[in-house]
């Protein structure tokens, strides 16, 4: 009989979930270092056109399309596909509104009269990148996790995403 027990603590949902949220917020944080690359001392305002869509790119793709995709190719079932996406969009989207908020990097949103944290635009540009991922995901592969998923979430997610990106830098 064996004295160290088999079963993990943490579920492997949560890892991957974790693992992700990880990787997506550390390459979302190119956003902000491009964003402070871009512009000189009084950044107030993410610039219109093909430059903001440049710099917003990198954080909508690391948050919609890689914290959908890796927990969901790594899933042994539809559950830990969808919890772990989930898992991962928070832990990443956090991680980066967190960094943004700590280094002052706020912009001015034009149609909404505010500044808000670059983080916090990134953020709300991938939720609905993430969310047509998750779903083209589950809803077009028969399993719902696997390779076939997450390739299928991968498209639809960076189609979504880079749609969001030129529309949103225009209107922004």
């Amino acid at each position: 009989m064996p004295l160290v027990s088999d079963r993990r603590l943490i579920p492997a949902w949560l890892r991957r979930g974790f693992e992700a949220g990880v990787v997506g917020a550390l390459l979302a944080g190119g956003t902000l270092v491009a964003f402070q690359l871009s512009r000189p001392a009084p950044r107030l305002a993410i610039p219109n056109g093909l430059d903001g869509a440049m710099i917003l790119t990198p954080a909508v793709i690391a948050l919609g399309v890689l914290a959908v995709c890796y927990p969901t190719v790594l899933a042994a079932t539809r559950t830990d596909a969808i919890l772990g996406s989930v898992a991962a969009f928070l832990i990443a989207a956090d991680a980066l509104m967190a960094v943004s908020l700590v280094a002052h990097d706020y912009v001015l949103i034009q149609p909404l009269s505010r500044s808000l944290p670059l983080g916090v635009v990134a953020a709300g540009l991938a939720l609905p990148a993430a969310l047509a991922g998750l779903l083209f995901g589950q809803l077009t592969a028969r399993l719902g996790f696997g390779r076939s998923a997450a390739l299928r979430s991968a498209l639809g997610a960076a189609a979504v995403s880079l749609v969001t990106v030129a529309v949103g830098s225009y209107l922004g």
